[in-house]
């Protein structure tokens, strides 16, 4: 099959949007592209860079014209990852969780060695520090490092100030490792529903990176980036002064969960809704009812579900899963059921999670299919 899939004939067809083989993911350009752009002035005009995280869409496409469009560099999850995108010609990639693994330490050594590559990673534990501080000796290659730092989740991140410039100290002992920053990272305040509530709890978590800072930097070590920041807490940590990186990732596409938020205190619509599912009827043997070719494995989230995009077919229906393969969608008393193979779309519950899923971008302009970008680091480890 051709690597992107079966709707690739559509590409430029008039009213290709209705016609895509289902089901797939759909990314409006048009409200991407300004996603991107008041994410990009945001960041900037707070003197700050952005630094998108990559984990979110995994699509170097995506990644190219987050650069165009006022990023720099990107961050990423895993070392696969890095290595997708490096490959796609993203040369300044920061790593942000931990790793261990002799493997994954020469995998990361090797991408740094090649040519125009500028790969940093995180650290918050003595032995790893030790482990990857001996390889870059072996090898006489320098490599960029960050104090991780653990504000409230306790998955990752040195405790303390105590523990930072010790680790600090740790990361001195290593000629060819620099420390150039700490990594403060508060996902976990990202979907606090509240407005005041989780900025009070993101002023908390950037005076505690501001104490952890300034004891590194009066034990003597320079800490010129502060990198961190969600899409969910963008719009109060770009104003706190703390940080100098943002790596907000789901305001790409937006979702139902980061759609039910008042991302910026004003009540109003943050990022538009771009993402979506697009899903096919494919039965309608019971009433009241029909079964769409989209079911739990088509969407990945926690406990949200997705919304079905308001229609006038469809005024006041809900789609849920049913089974791995395929959902209903329950249709209101005296809604006429939709004929086989009508198309519909549903916002994403969680973005990250469901790109993961698929191996296929749809870019769409209205009804025109625009291209096809590929999911490169789906899955990458």
């Amino acid at each position: 099959m051709h690597e992107q899939g079966p709707n690739a004939s559509l590409i430029g067809q008039p009213q290709a949007r209705q016609a895509l083989a289902t089901p797939c993911l759909v990314l409006e350009l048009n409200a991407l592209a300004r996603n991107l752009v008041r994410t990009a002035d945001t960041v900037r005009a707070s003197g700050m860079v952005l630094r998108p995280h990559a984990k979110t869409h995994k699509c170097a496409s995506l990644a190219r014209l987050q650069m165009e469009l006022g990023s720099d560099g990107i961050a990423v999850a895993t070392v696969g990852e890095a290595e997708c995108f490096a490959a796609a010609g993203i040369e300044d990639i920061l790593i942000t969780s931990t790793f261990f693994q002799p493997a994954k330490i020469k995998r990361v050594l090797d991408l740094a060695a090649a040519s125009g590559q500028r790969i940093s990673i995180v650290v918050d534990d003595p032995d790893a520090v030790a482990a990857i501080g001996q390889a870059t000796s072996a090898r006489r290659q320098r490599l960029d490092v960050l104090i991780d730092v653990d504000l409230g989740r306790h998955r990752a991140g040195v405790r303390d100030e105590a523990q930072a410039v010790a680790l600090a100290a740790d990361i001195a002992n290593f000629p060819y490792l620099r420390l150039t920053g700490i990594q403060a990272y508060a996902g976990h305040l990202s979907h606090v529903a509240n407005f005041s509530e989780r900025r009070d709890l993101c002023i908390a978590a950037a005076q505690f990176t501001s104490r952890v800072r300034q004891a590194l930097e009066a034990a003597g070590h320079t800490i010129g980036i502060v990198t961190g920041i969600s899409t969910g807490s963008l719009f109060i940590d770009a104003a706190l002064g703390v940080y100098t990186e943002a790596q907000c990732g789901s305001y790409v596409g937006s979702d139902v969960e980061y759609d039910s938020i008042d991302l910026d205190g004003t009540g109003q619509q943050a990022f538009e809704p771009a993402l979506f599912l697009r899903t096919s009827v494919i039965d309608r043997n019971w009433p009241g009812r029909v079964t769409v070719d989209a079911g739990y494995k088509h969407f990945s989230a926690k406990s949200t579900l997705p919304r079905l995009v308001p229609s006038e077919a469809l005024r006041g229906a809900r789609y849920k899963p049913d089974s791995d393969e395929h959902g209903f969608i329950e249709l209101p008393p005296g809604v006429a059921q939709p004929p086989l193979g009508t198309s519909f779309e549903c916002l994403v519950p969680h973005c990250d999670p469901t790109l993961n899923l698929y191996n296929q971008l749809h870019v769409v302009d209205g009804d025109r299919l625009v291209d096809i970008w590929l999911i490169e680091a789906r899955g990458a480890f």
